[in-house]
């Protein structure tokens, strides 16, 4: 069952957005993770966020999470804050 929130759904727009690579399909799929557990939004650490999408570096995280944002993929209340928890709502991705 598709609810707007699928990695097909991602995967099929992804593919026409030259923007998207590996690592934002990883780290997609690592939010799709954590809102199948927690809902939407999803109230993550970019450090959690890194681990569960192996993005390593720091710059590459935010370059992603800047082109998800920018993409309309997703919308993010940062914390700035390490020890806060970011809020990042995943839009509906119907097509």
């Amino acid at each position: 069952m598709d609810d707007g929130f699928s990695i097909l759904t991602f995967l099929e727009l992804a593919g026409e957005d030259p923007r998207m690579g590996p690592s934002h399909i990883s780290l997609f799929a690592a939010l799709l993770y954590l809102r199948q557990k927690e809902g939407n939004p999803v109230l993550a650490y970019a450090a959690e966020l890194r681990r569960l999408s192996k993005v390593t570096s720091k710059r590459m995280y935010f370059q992603i999470m800047r082109d998800l944002k920018d993409g309309n993929y997703i919308r993010i209340k940062p914390s700035y804050n390490p020890a806060v928890r970011s809020e990042i709502y995943l839009r509906r991705l119907d097509k």
